[in-house]
C-alpha cells in the first residue's frame, strides 16, 4: 500500500552519594538499568564521573548502562567515547558494516547479517526485529533500512541503511551506533489470499469501543476522521465478534465488520505482531475488479499487554455495491525470532 509508510537541562546541581555511586556502578557492571526513581540523579552522577575522567571509551562501550545515561546527557559526548567497532558476533550472527559514505544531508551505510553456522537463516533472509537503535551525534536524524540481497549459499543478507539530516544541513564526520537486540528469521513467509465473506450482510452502526492508536495510515491527508485520530490519539474501533475468517495458521482474523459514515470497516487481527512482526494488507475490489483505496487505516495494541494487533481498514464504498465486491488479503508472517546483542559503532567522515 502506497501510505502505509507515511512507521524520537539539566537545570539544578545535585551531588550523589558515595553510596548512589557505589549502587550505580554495581548496576552497571551487572548490566541492570539503574532505579527509575534515581534516574536523573544517575545521569548527574555520570556526568560528574565523565568530567572526573573516570569513563573511558571502554566502560562506554561494554557497560550499557553507563553509555546509556551518558548518550541520556549528551549525544555528542557519548558517541565520541565509543570506540569504532564495525563488526560484532552474537549466537551464531555475525553483523558488519561494509561501507558508509556522506552524500550532502544523507549518509548510506551497507552492512551485513551473517549465520556462521549455516544453520540459523535457511532459504529465507532474516529482517531486522522492533527495538533496532541509531544513536548519533545528531539530534534531528531521520533513517530507514532495506534489504537488498541474500544469498542463501553463504547465508548473508546485506541490508542499506539511510540516514538523513531532517533540519536540511550537511552531514558532519561523526560516529553512529547500531544496535539490534533481536532479528525475525523466515521473514519472507508471504501468502495472498481470498477472503470469502459476504459484505453484504454486514451490519449498519455495528458496536464500537474507544482504543489508543498504535499509529494511524493515511492516503495524503486523509479524512477528518484520520486526522482526529492523529490529532487525539484515539479512535472509535469495531468491537471484536467472531471471526468472520481466519488464515490457516490462525496468526491472521478477521475479528469484525461494519458500515457506518457512508464507509465499510473491517477489523482485522495479527497474533504475535509485537515478537514476530506479522503483518497483513486488505485489498478490496469492486464490481468491475477495480481496487478500492482506502481512506485510513487505525492500529492498536489491547491495553491487557496481549501480543495482538488490531488494525481497522476502513474504505469508502456505498452500501448497495458490496454484495458486488471481493475481498483479498496479503499475508507476512515470521518463522521465528533470535534475540542476542549486536551493536557496531562507524564512523562517518567526508571525503
Amino acid at each position: 500500500m502506497n501510505f502505509e509508510q507515511t512507521y524520537r537541562s539539566m537545570n539544578e546541581s545535585i551531588a550523589p552519594s558515595d553510596a548512589l555511586l557505589a549502587d550505580t556502578l554495581a548496576r552497571a557492571r551487572a548490566g541492570q538499568r539503574p532505579k527509575r526513581r534515581l534516574r536523573r540523579v544517575v545521569a548527574v552522577a555520570v556526568a560528574a564521573a565523565l568530567v572526573l575522567g573516570c569513563i573511558t571509551p571502554a566502560l562506554a562501550a561494554n557497560v550499557p548502562a553507563v553509555y546509556q545515561a551518558l548518550y541520556d546527557i549528551s549525544p555528542t559526548i557519548a558517541q565520541a567515547l565509543m570506540p569504532v567497532n564495525e563488526s560484532c558476533e552474537s549466537n551464531g550472527v555475525k553483523m558488519e558494516v561494509v561501507s558508509a559514505a556522506i552524500d550532502g544531508d544523507t549518509a548510506g551505510v551497507y552492512l551485513t547479517l551473517t549465520d556462521t553456522s549455516g544453520d540459523l537463516f535457511g532459504e529465507l533472509a532474516p529482517a531486522f526485529s522492533e527495538g533496532w537503535t541509531l544513536n548519533s551525534p545528531s539530534s534531528d536524524l531521520g533513517y530507514m533500512h532495506t534489504l537488498l540481497s541474500y544469498g542463501a549459499a553463504t547465508h548473508t543478507a546485506t541490508f542499506y541503511l539511510e540516514l538523513t539530516n531532517l533540519n536540511g544541513q550537511a552531514f558532519s564526520d561523526g560516529k553512529y551506533t547500531f544496535t539490534l537486540p533481536a532479528l525475525l528469521i523466515g521473514r519472507d513467509n508471504q501468502l495472498d489470499v481470498s477472503i470469502p465473506v459476504d459484505l453484504s450482510a454486514v451490519p449498519f452502526d455495528p458496536p464500537t469501543e474507544q482504543q489508543v492508536c498504535y499509529s494511524v495510515a493515511a492516503s495524503g491527508d486523509g479524512t477528518p476522521e484520520a486526522q482526529q485520530a492523529i490529532s487525539s490519539g484515539t479512535y472509535e474501533f469495531l468491537q471484536p465478534q467472531d471471526a468472520l475468517w481466519q488464515s490457516e495458521d490462525g496468526v491472521f482474523s478477521l475479528a469484525a465488520a461494519g458500515y457506518r459514515d457512508g464507509r465499510l470497516h473491517l477489523l482485522l487481527s495479527a497474533l504475535d505482531r509485537k515478537r514476530c512482526e506479522n503483518q497483513a494488507s486488505l485489498f478490496l475490489s469492486d464490481a468491475g475488479g477495480a481496487p478500492v483505496e482506502p481512506d485510513f487505516v487505525a492500529t492498536y495494541f489491547p491495553p491487557d499487554g496481549t501480543d495482538c494487533a488490531f488494525e481497522e481498514w476502513i474504505f469508502p464504498m456505498a452500501y448497495d455495491q458490496l454484495s458486488q465486491s471481493s475481498l483479498t488479503g496479503w499475508l507476512r508472517t515470521s518463522g521465528g525470532q533470535i534475540n542476542g546483542k549486536w551493536q557496531v559503532t562507524f564512523r562517518l567522515e567526508n571525503q
